[in-house]
């Protein structure tokens, strides 16, 4: 018994500092400068709206400028060919083991950011909803209409990782807030920012910007040239896969905590 009171006040102490985070950031927010005005890509979209932005540091992306997801109305839907379809809270999430690592996005139009991610293994969620054996795919849907598909295999690679919390804090509006999904062998595009629902199926589905831009349904990283923000995008070789450079610490044991 005092297990599990131990393991449940820290899921409700994760669960609580994340929606805290959340709202000072949104409070606090300046209605001007860094996150807001000065790095707008497109001034006629409203300043409120989630929307492109080249922030120093680490850029923002989104397929469709929206408000952001509305927690009152938000679940996890998980669904198609498994044997225990769910709808998962918030709350739900934080119950699984915390995975920390630090991975590296790399966007196809050349440049790539790192942060620290917490969250848990995409296993995790396999193993709660149990898909069939003809489950090959999985299809993600977006709160800004996007929507992406992988296979099974690749989403059970071990650094693969579905995000609650990005740098020590929950997941801003601008990052994925509240679930996205961290493939860091895969381009930024693949790597589906505010997740509203999860499709186990048996064949692929469709991908957003294979769909409506030039882009690989694969979109595993290629050998080329990247320009790392936090190297002042100086452009550095890149072998493909994965992405490091000289000055990123190498990935060790996964730390996990229940």
């Amino acid at each position: 018994m005092a297990f599990f009171k131990e393991k449940w006040n820290r899921r409700a102490f994760l669960k609580t500092v994340s929606l805290a985070t959340l709202a000072l950031s949104t409070m606090f927010a300046p209605r001007q400068g860094f996150a807001t005005v000065d790095f707008q890509q497109n001034k006629n979209i409203p300043k409120n709206y989630i929307q492109n932005r080249d922030v120093p540091g680490f850029y923002i992306r989104s397929a469709n400028p929206f408000m952001g997801v509305d927690m009152s109305q938000w679940g996890l839907p998980v669904r198609g060919l498994v044997e225990r379809p769910r709808t998962f809270t918030y709350e739900d999430l934080f119950g699984f083991p915390v995975v920390s690592q630090i991975s590296r996005l790399k966007c196809v139009e050349c440049w790539s950011a790192k942060a620290v991610w917490e969250g848990f293994r995409f296993k995790n969620l396999v193993d709660q909803v149990r898909p069939k054996p003809s489950a090959r795919y999985v299809y993600f849907q977006s709160a800004d209409s996007y929507y992406e598909s992988y296979s099974l295999d690749e989403l059970l690679r071990p650094r693969v990782l579905l995000v609650l919390r990005m740098n020590g804090q929950s997941l801003s509006r601008d990052h994925g807030f509240p679930l996205r999904l961290i493939a860091p062998f895969k381009y930024g595009y693949k790597n589906v920012k505010y997740i509203t629902g999860i499709e186990f199926t048996d064949s692929r589905k469709r991908n957003y910007w294979a769909d409506y831009g030039p882009y690989s349904v694969d979109g595993t990283i290629q050998p080329g040239i990247d320009h790392p923000l936090d190297f002042k995008k100086k452009p550095l070789p890149i072998n493909g896969g994965e992405v490091f450079h000289f000055f990123d610490r190498r990935p060790g044991a996964p730390k996990t905590r229940s």
